[in-house]
């Protein structure tokens, strides 16, 4: 986030800029994320896919980052199209 310009902004500022981009958000952040993506969704307003992930669910440490990239990756290969909305890969 620090890299886009976004450090330290709220999460609808985050969500806000992932639709103007068209990028997909990927987050531990459920509680927050989903709310935001359920109003915009109800509201009819521009959504864009999230993705929930679970650091606990992969190795800690340095081996943090290649396996959730290659999970992600997996993810994104079976889903090319993926819908605006909540996704748990």
């Amino acid at each position: 986030m620090v890299e886009a310009g976004l450090g330290g902004s709220d999460d609808a500022a985050v969500y806000e800029t992932a639709v103007e981009q068209q990028r997909v958000v990927v987050t531990e952040n459920f509680a927050d994320f989903a709310t935001i993506t359920n109003d915009r969704l109800a509201a009819g307003a521009p959504c864009v896919p999230v993705v929930f992930v679970r650091k606990h669910q992969h190795p800690r440490g340095s081996a943090l980052a290649p396996a959730l990239a290659r999970h992600l990756h997996e993810w994104s290969i079976a889903n090319p199209n993926p819908y605006p909305g909540v996704h748990w890969p």
